[in-house]
């Protein structure tokens, strides 16, 4: 099969998660389309018997196995390379296609040239809807967030998602998430990288979103449900502890490096500003509710402090990755 006739690239990055892949891909295989699909499996270090499956059970999936775990966005960059289509799908190993969702995709890709990004809508398996399309992250709506102080009928306090806008309906939003996002081939091919080597995890999809844009294209959110499930593929790449640290030291460094790439340094410092206000107001809190307040770990909230400091540092105010 020659590059003109493949529609579809479809890249998956996975580590040890055979049951899941196995699903991910039946479900490409059991869409409800007429396209032409190449699947690009990346396995990234799997210690279990995921290659071997996937070339018994999908014998025309191209194979790029990596001998240790590059982090979600090299291993896709591994990947990229090697897709020959006219769009390329990032998919994540834990969601699963609909039936139409394909084929609707690539539909409305043709009909509306001015669209560089395309999600769908991402809903876990009992149909409860996540995140699905999203507002570009600043310091401030970030603090909101966290705060719990989001009120999107206020643009001075609208946050990064907002869920409760009907979402049966197709619109323009800011960036999708990359565990279902479509792009043209061409538009990332006159870029120097498909996705930033600085990051290891997490803000590849919205540093690609707000790349595509400023070449003058348009992110869109289709009602198509995708399911996923969420985290449970990140486990295995970064090996989180249950509380997450690993989780949270990742998400800082790819925050600030994203916001040093596409803004500037006083993005980085306003970021590192709204961690320490927010660690303040949760120990004064804390301590106006003393033993009232069970959820309050003074160690923890210092701890975050501390941590985002030494990462602001060792990134180099987010100029360069440290993993």
């Amino acid at each position: 099969m020659d590059n003109t006739n493949i529609d579809i690239s479809i890249i998956v990055v996975a580590c040890s998660v055979q049951e899941l892949i196995e699903e991910c891909f039946t479900s490409i295989e059991n869409s409800n389309d007429n396209l032409h699909k190449e699947i690009i499996y990346v396995d990234n270090g799997s210690t279990d018997n995921t290659v071997q499956m996937v070339k018994e059970k999908f014998p025309d999936t191209v194979i790029i196995e990596s001998p240790t775990n590059l982090g979600f966005i090299r291993a896709n960059n591994l990947g990229y390379p090697k897709a020959r289509g006219k769009y390329v799908l990032m998919f994540n190993s834990d969601a699963f296609v609909g039936k139409d969702s394909l084929q609707e995709s690539f539909d409305f890709m043709e009909k509306n040239p001015d669209c560089g990004v395309l999600g769908c809508r991402l809903v876990d398996r009992e149909g409860t809807m996540q995140p699905s399309a999203r507002y570009f992250p600043t310091p401030w709506n970030i603090f909101l967030n966290q705060t719990g102080w989001v009120n999107n009928k206020n643009s001075f306090l609208k946050g990064i998602d907002d869920i409760e806008q009907d979402h049966n309906r197709i619109f323009e939003c800011d960036w999708v998430p990359g565990c279902y996002l479509l792009f043209p081939k061409k538009i990332v091919d006159k870029f120097d990288f498909f996705l930033r080597q600085d990051f290891f995890m997490y803000f590849d999809d919205v540093d690609l979103c707000i790349r595509i844009k400023k070449e003058g294209y348009k992110v869109f959110f289709y009602p198509n449900d995708v399911i996923h499930l969420g985290g449970v593929n990140s486990a295995k790449l970064t090996e989180v502890t249950e509380k997450g640290q690993f989780t949270e030291k990742y998400n800082m460094e790819s925050e600030y490096i994203y916001f040093r790439k596409n803004h500037n340094i006083l993005w980085v410092l306003a970021d590192f500003f709204f961690i320490v206000l927010l660690a303040f107001l949760r120990t004064l809190k804390g301590i106006l509710l003393f033993k009232k307040d069970k959820d309050f770990d003074i160690k923890k909230t210092l701890g975050r402090v501390s941590t985002a400091f030494k990462i602001l540092i060792k990134t180099r105010f987010g100029k360069t990755s440290i993993h």
